[in-house]
């Protein structure tokens, strides 16, 4: 991210307000149309119509909007999650155009996360979604997901990282990570609430994630295979919630030259500040 900084949250909404944290539960039925728009979706057993309606009144926050964020923004607009909140507060570069797909030259020098409103309210202008020009903190992150049904980490550093894991962890919001470096990507699913899985700041004391896109460099495509990665992830978290077919709580690594994957089972550290009970 460059370091621009902007103090005034923007924020702007369309259509219905899904259900969250309240305790209220609105029913979402599907007409002719929403079969239609979710035909292929509505077909698999890991949605169907019970599915669709849960992701019609789910709430994901998606923070960072670079190559990752805006094209899971997408996903997740595509597949009728029905509200989205876009957090940055970047302006679109030229340097980004190679990677980000969601922008293009008439984007340069704007808002990333109002770029990416506007872009998503073509995809489908009933949905809500709502933009903060911001970058998250440990001071606005628990207003930023209070009602969030899961929180979709696409930043690049490794600080503001370790606060969306630690807010996260105390509000039990499941987290979703993806990172791509060089020709590599990684991934980690988070429950946030289960004492035999690790968090973020576990990762960090096993291995070294230091390396980002400005040292290493990166293919765009690679960010692409995260971004996909990630947003099925939470697509399928949404739609069955904990009984979805997904692995927690497994750091994994993918090898775009060579097409591998590797994985490792991610423990609770000992000595983690923000996840270990001694109890």
């Amino acid at each position: 991210m460059h370091s621009h900084s902007f103090t005034q949250p923007t924020a702007h909404s369309v259509g219905q307000t899904a259900s969250h944290k309240t305790g209220q539960v609105f029913e979402h039925s599907l007409n002719t149309q929403d079969i239609r728009r979710y035909s292929r979706q509505l077909m698999l057993d890991s949605v169907e119509d019970e599915g669709q309606a849960k992701l019609a009144s789910s709430h994901a926050v998606v923070i960072g909007l670079g190559g990752l964020g805006s094209l899971v923004a997408r996903y997740l607009a595509g597949a009728g999650v029905g509200t989205i909140t876009l957090v940055d507060g970047d302006t679109v570069d030229i340097s980004n155009l190679q990677r980000q797909v969601t922008y293009n030259e008439m984007h340069l020098g704007e808002l990333k996360a109002k770029s990416l409103f506007n872009e998503l309210r073509k995809v489908d202008s009933k949905l809500n979604i709502i933009f903060k020009s911001i970058y998250a903190d440990s001071k606005n992150l628990p207003t930023l997901i209070s009602t969030a049904d899961c929180v979709i980490d696409c930043t690049d550093n490794i600080e503001t990282r370790k606060h969306i894991n630690a807010v996260t962890h105390r509000a039990s919001i499941p987290l979703f990570i993806a990172a791509a470096s060089g020709l590599r990507w990684q991934a980690l699913n988070l429950p946030q609430n289960n004492k035999r899985i690790g968090c973020y700041a576990c990762l960090v004391e096993h291995i070294d994630v230091r390396e980002d896109c400005l040292s290493k460099g990166v293919l765009g495509p690679v960010v692409g295979m995260a971004a996909c990665h990630q947003a099925t992830q939470a697509l399928l978290f949404l739609a069955k919630r904990f009984n979805a077919d997904i692995k927690w709580g497994h750091y994994l690594t993918g090898n775009a030259s060579q097409g591998s994957l590797q994985s490792f089972i991610l423990p609770p550290s000992s000595t983690c500040e923000v996840c270990h009970d001694p109890n």
